[in-house]
């Protein structure tokens, strides 16, 4: 009784979800990609990012490609069934050097995914946080576990690792770990993070699943140079809100990005699931948002605040910030 009222009433409504989404996912099927790279990786670029749908991002700094939160499954969690099917082909993927993991929640942890990765790219390193390691089968893979810095005690930041050159920092975000909802919600398991990917000059931020908190974000914007801010604005209801129950919603995630003082800002965690409404409407919101703080407040140089900076893209689609 316990386990079936902690799935309904979960912040991710798993088991209502289930019910809602029953008939797609038996009866349905992804709608084929609208966009599809051969390759996202690129010899002549400084930095660039490839939004595979969700939260599953790609980035390229200089000659390092970077993949975060990687789901490929067309059915997630058994429950849920993907608008079209993840916007990259692993096995057309020339490179990879490291994938990172925010928390293990199964649209964010893919176990199936692993395995194809595992197989191209056997001995890559894997970053997780403390704590996700319990949901995760044996791999071929260089599994890196971070300590979480996920209060002010430890000013915001966890542990640092330099891998390869890299630096990766676990960072602040309040969220869950667990995966099943009844260990997240009723249990509270630790093993959520954000990181901070540092290589050469560039500096990415990626906040996996987190709320906005009004002190957290605004000492990681003092502390590092952020060139991109990964952020995710849904699911939620009231996207014009702050908070939609342990996600920042639209809203937040802008206030999130105005914090890290961030030079770009990528919104993720949209789009590819349906959460019981409408699964575009948290970026129809931040649109909406963008346009008005932009009319209001234009820079001295004629262009809006946000337009310039919060860089949408469609599911498949690819930014190239800089060229060597």
């Amino acid at each position: 009784m316990i386990l079936a009222l902690s799935l309904i009433f979960s912040g991710c409504g798993i088991m209502m979800i289930g019910l809602e989404n029953s008939s797609r996912v038996i009866f349905g099927s992804p709608e084929p990609l609208k966009m599809k790279l051969n390759d996202p990786v690129k010899d002549n670029v400084k930095y660039a990012v490839h939004w595979a749908g969700h939260s599953t991002t790609l980035i390229q700094i200089y000659d390092k490609v970077f993949l975060l939160d990687p789901v490929f499954n067309d059915v997630i969690s058994g429950v849920m069934l993907r608008s079209q099917k993840a916007a990259i082909d692993i096995n057309k993927l020339s490179r990879l050097d490291m994938i990172l993991v925010s928390h293990a929640h199964a649209d964010h942890l893919s176990i199936s995914t692993l395995d194809d990765i595992e197989a191209k790219f056997p001995g890559t390193d894997l970053i997780i946080p403390f704590g996700a390691e319990e949901f995760m089968p044996g791999y071929d893979l260089n599994i890196i576990r971070l300590k979480t810095g996920n209060s002010f005690k430890y000013n915001y930041t966890g542990q640092s690792k330099v891998i390869d050159s890299v630096k990766v920092t676990s960072v602040f975000a309040s969220h869950f770990g667990g995966r099943f909802g009844f260990d997240s919600y009723l249990w509270y398991e630790e093993g959520c993070t954000g990181y901070i990917i540092e290589y050469k000059d560039i500096t990415v931020f990626y906040a996996g699943d987190t709320i906005f908190d009004d002190k957290a974000f605004k000492y990681l914007g003092k502390k590092f140079n952020i060139d991109l801010a990964i952020i995710p604005i849904g699911p939620c209801k009231d996207c014009d809100e702050i908070d939609n129950f342990r996600h920042v919603t639209s809203y937040g995630a802008l206030m999130m990005f105005d914090d890290l003082k961030a030079k770009y800002m990528l919104p993720v965690h949209y789009g590819a699931i349906t959460y019981r409404s409408n699964s575009d409407y948290p970026v129809e919101v931040l649109k909406e948002i963008i346009k008005s703080k932009d009319s209001e407040n234009q820079s001295s140089n004629g262009f809006g605040i946000y337009k310039d900076k919060v860089i949408i893209l469609d599911e498949g689609g690819q930014f190239v910030f800089e060229y060597k």
